[in-house]
């Protein structure tokens, strides 16, 4: 992680008179905030990557992946947001924090996931494209939960498919908890297909660009393009997570399981799969109109 920026960032606070308190505050929000970028981008961090999108994505996952309160998360986006101005009057990054950053009130709906009708639209726009790495890598998504940096870091030797059954062995998910994920049918079956016609390199990891590794930021662009054609609104890999917990769920499968398979520390995690979408509470008042 490059820290430079950061340590930069603190030296400007004591010049304008800011107290170590509020120091410490700001470089341990910003320090949490590195390591997130980190794993769910997949490279280092440095204020010219930060994206819009990415802090978005942050304050999603600060809300119903932590379950942070209101106030919690704002003070984290406040360090960020005053960093990040701080970053582009240095002319360290081109990015400032969109408009409304800052949490309103807090939330009680489940995080966004895929219905089916959306996830059938988003899988007939891959397969359009004819991209056998592309369909494999989805798929995947959709079928394992994969965190962005998990699928970045795939590697051949932790997948074991044969014809019969399949695994996929997460080396380090996040804290460091590595787990066994069973791979379906319909899975294994793409993987082959990709593995197949995958360009021969050293390389160790299972998804290639042009460039050698596909990196988090690859795969993230590669939705979002998908995601366009298929005319869905906020598609990323962490969107393809929580829709494979939703459809665990809604399969009627355990918590415990479901938080076995997708590297939940605490049941209070997955439980959020329990809570209603916006889809959910509009057909339920709908059904007061007929």
């Amino acid at each position: 992680m490059t820290m430079k920026s950061l340590e930069r960032f603190a030296e400007y606070l004591r010049n304008t008179g800011k107290a170590d308190l509020t120091i410490k505050g700001y470089r341990g929000d910003l320090a949490i905030f590195a390591r997130w970028f980190e794993q769910a981008r997949g490279e280092e961090f440095n204020p010219q990557n930060i994206t819009a999108m990415d802090l978005r994505d942050y304050r999603s996952y600060l809300l119903t992946v932590k379950g942070d309160k209101a106030s919690t998360v704002n003070r984290r986006l406040v360090a960020i947001s005053r960093f990040m101005k701080w970053a582009r009057a240095q002319g360290l990054t081109d990015t400032t924090p969109p408009e409304r950053f800052l949490v309103r009130q807090e939330t009680e709906l489940a995080p966004k996931w895929l219905d089916r009708k959306e996830q059938n639209a988003l899988l007939r726009a891959v397969r359009k494209e004819r991209n056998k790495r592309d369909i494999a890598l989805i798929e995947l998504l959709l079928g394992t939960g994969l965190r962005l940096s998990e699928s970045a870091n795939l590697r051949l030797d932790d997948l074991d498919i044969n014809p019969r059954k399949g695994w996929l062995h997460v080396r380090e998910g996040k804290g460091s908890r590595p787990r066994d994920i069973p791979l379906n049918s319909r899975v294994r079956k793409l993987l082959d297909e990709y593995l197949a016609v995958r360009e021969e390199t050293k390389s160790e990891f299972v998804f290639q660009g042009q460039r050698g590794r596909l990196t988090g930021r690859g795969i993230y662009k590669m939705l979002q393009k998908y995601g366009y054609l298929a005319r869905l609104d906020g598609c990323t890999p962490h969107t393809l997570r929580h829709t494979f917990g939703k459809n665990l769920v809604d399969a009627g499968i355990s918590l415990d399981r479901v938080g076995h398979l997708m590297g939940h520390k605490s049941l209070d995690t997955t439980r959020i799969y329990t809570l209603p979408s916006k889809a959910d509470l509009e057909m339920d008042v709908e059904m007061l109109a007929v």
